[in-house]
């Protein structure tokens, strides 16, 4: 499989957009295919600096029977398998890491909605203010279970968490309070650091625009002054900020 920069090929067919660390991933798979049905996968970078790519196939000189069947086989094969690497990838990034605790919602890796309010507690304990809340919403994830299945639901949000997690400080506390909900803290904000964040969510989001399962977030948030402001309540505050 050639992974470097390629040109547009004769009697090659594209499958839309993957990311490059998914294709490697899939590699071992990609190249049982390629032995099987004699043809040659490659990835087109349009942009230097993208994570995405084109998934090409070359079907080279293959006569015309053979290619017509190598292409139904592909059609409805390489969609699927990109959606199992695309899922496994991100569990393997999520799992690598943490360890899975009962705190831990098994899915994503992130803090289960309990135990994230269980920490906020512990913040006005100790009197730890000013602290940004955000609440972030996946905008089209019912959509997404209902027409392609709670396989692309869990996808969506597994990628969601990762983005939310890739971006963030050490001292961040993300917590997944609904099926579609997660909640951000950032404890002693900074001038600027919320901003900061959520200009790289949103910069990690766009690499993924052309993807099949794309995230689209909807965002809600407020913030502690003082000792005397509840966290717990701050964060249901921004969770009614989201659209229902």
């Amino acid at each position: 499989m050639k992974f470097e920069n390629t040109r547009t090929v004769d009697d090659a067919v594209y499958y839309g957009s993957i990311e490059e660390p998914v294709a490697r991933y899939l590699e071992s798979h990609l190249k049982c295919l390629e032995e099987d049905y004699h043809i040659e996968f490659f990835l087109d970078k349009r942009e230097e600096n993208s994570a995405m790519c084109r998934l090409g196939i070359d079907f080279g000189d293959m006569e015309q029977a053979a290619k017509q069947e190598a292409y139904g086989v592909m059609q409805s094969l390489v969609p699927a398998l990109l959606s199992y690497g695309r899922q496994q990838y991100i569990e393997m990034q999520l799992l690598s890491k943490k360890k899975l605790t009962m705190r831990d919602d098994p899915l994503t890796g992130m803090f289960t909605a309990d135990y994230l309010m269980d920490r906020a507690y512990v913040l006005n304990r100790a009197e730890i203010f000013p602290t940004t809340i955000i609440a972030v919403k996946l905008k089209h994830w019912k959509e997404t279970v209902k027409k392609l299945g709670k396989e692309s639901g869990d996808i969506l949000v597994q990628l969601t968490a990762s983005i939310l997690g890739k971006v963030a400080e050490k001292d961040y506390l993300i917590g997944r309070m609904q099926d579609d909900v997660f909640a951000v803290l950032i404890p002693l904000v900074k001038r600027g650091e919320t901003e900061g964040y959520l200009k790289r969510v949103d910069e990690e989001c766009r690499m993924y625009k052309d993807s099949v399962v794309a995230p689209s977030l909807a965002m809600g948030i407020t913030a502690t002054a003082n000792k005397l402001d509840d966290v717990r309540e701050k964060i249901k505050e921004a969770m009614e900020q989201l659209p229902q």
